[in-house]
Formats: C-alpha cells, structure tokens, sequence
C-alpha cells in the first residue's frame, strides 16, 4: 500500500511538471519588451542586463536605443562599459569616442575610455584621458592615484612622484599613496624621502587599524634601515612623529 502511495505521488508529480513545460509557456520572453521605446527605458533595461553578465542581449537593447535616438549619450556610455566589461576592447574605445564626441566633457566616458586604454597597456593614452578627465575633477584623488600608476607602469619615476605628491597634496591621510611612493623613492634610490614617507604610511595604519599596512610597512622599514647609513638617535628621530 506505501509503495503504491508513493508511485500515485511520483506519477502526479510528474504529470504537473509536464504540464508546466508545455509548449504554450516555452517561449522566452523578448529581449525587449513590447511598446518600449523610451532610449532611457531602453539605457536602464541594458544596465540591468548587463549586472547579470547578459552582454549580448544588453547590446542588443543600447543597438535599438541608438536606432530610435543615434545621438543619445547615455546608451554610448553604456556600450562602453558593456563592451569593455565583456572584454570588447576596441569597440569600448569606439564607443566612449563616440560619447565624447556628443561631450568632450562626459568624464564618466572619459574615465571608461581611460580605463580601456589601461586594460590595452596603452598606458600613454590612458595619461592623456585621465588627466582630461583630472582637469573637469582636478580635487578627485582617485583620478591622481590612476595616473600615478599609469607612470609607474613605464617606470617615468618623477612623473610618478609628482602625482602622488598631489594625492598626498590634497588628502595627507592617503595610505595607499604613502606607501606606493616610498616604492618609487625606493627606485630612485632616494633613501631618505622614501623612510619619510614608509614612516608616515606605518603611523597612519596603526591609526587606522590597518594591519596589512603595517606589516608592509615594518618589512620597509627593515629593508631601508639596511640602506640607510644613520645613527640609532637619527633612526628614531626620522621614523617617529613629527616627521621631518
């Protein structure tokens, strides 16, 4: 008796399950839904798309916005970022190229194609677009911190100081830039800025909790006391705050 209950049960669960697939509920919805024609309903619909990783329907959707409105920038700065998250290099770059065309001074395209160029090893490019998208922001430090890396990566020291320096300029407290600067002190063999500015950085971590920072900091720290010829009372003096 249990074993037919449970055979009349499967059976049951089975003919509901066929008949949730049937034909008739098959069909995928369209791409894009009937009557939208809005390029801003459209813009949105390509965004949400592209969070789940459904680029090609996100492209599919910003192609038929540019139909409807081929000067509409945001859908041109959506393309690009669709494009270069999907690893479309080139055509990200055509199509933030595109959007600034509409505005030279859109620095979320500027940012994108920027940050394309960068993803290309472009990196003189990319330098040209962030400090364009620096001169409409010239206060954000993210953008400084960018360009500091991008002269980093072709190892043009002295341009890579100057940058961090604005970061450091504008927020003193910047961590990060602290301690990426005592690297390029480091290179430059310029031991004194670079204990200046790994001794700061040290402060700042334990200020903030930082531990990782610390520990990067204190293995600095011991690679550049082996390099730098002081005294016991000038060690302490130079790795304590007020820093000179």
């Amino acid at each position: 008796m249990y074993k037919q209950t449970l055979q009349l049960l499967a059976l049951a669960l089975f003919l509901l399950l066929t008949g949730c697939s049937g034909e008739e509920n098959s069909e995928e919805p369209p791409v894009i839904p009937e009557g939208v024609t809005d390029p801003a309903q459209l813009t949105a619909l390509a965004e949400q798309k592209q969070r789940i990783g459904a680029f090609p329907e996100a492209i599919e959707i910003l192609n038929q916005a540019l139909k409807i409105e081929p000067q509409f920038l945001p859908a041109h700065y959506r393309m690009g970022r669709v494009l270069e998250e999907w690893g479309h290099k080139e055509e990200s770059v055509q199509a933030y190229r595109r959007a600034l065309e509409i505005d030279p001074n859109h620095i979320e395209s500027r940012l994108g194609l920027a940050s394309t160029y960068a993803k290309q090893f472009k990196n003189e490019l990319a330098i040209i677009e962030y400090q364009k998208a620096a001169r409409l922001k010239p206060e954000d430090t993210e953008i400084l911190f960018k360009i500091a890396l991008e002269y980093w990566y072709l190892q043009k020291l002295p341009e890579t100081v100057e940058y961090y320096r604005k970061v450091i300029a504008i927020n003193p407290d910047h961590l990060q830039a602290h301690l990426n600067l005592t690297s390029v002190y480091e290179r430059l063999k310029q031991w004194e800025p670079a204990l200046k500015e790994i001794a700061i950085a040290r402060h700042l971590g334990k200020q903030t909790g930082n531990q990782q920072a610390i520990a990067i900091a204190d293995n600095k720290l011991l690679f550049l006391k082996g390099r730098v010829n002081l005294s016991e009372s000038d060690w302490t003096r130079k790795t304590s705050p007020p820093f000179e």
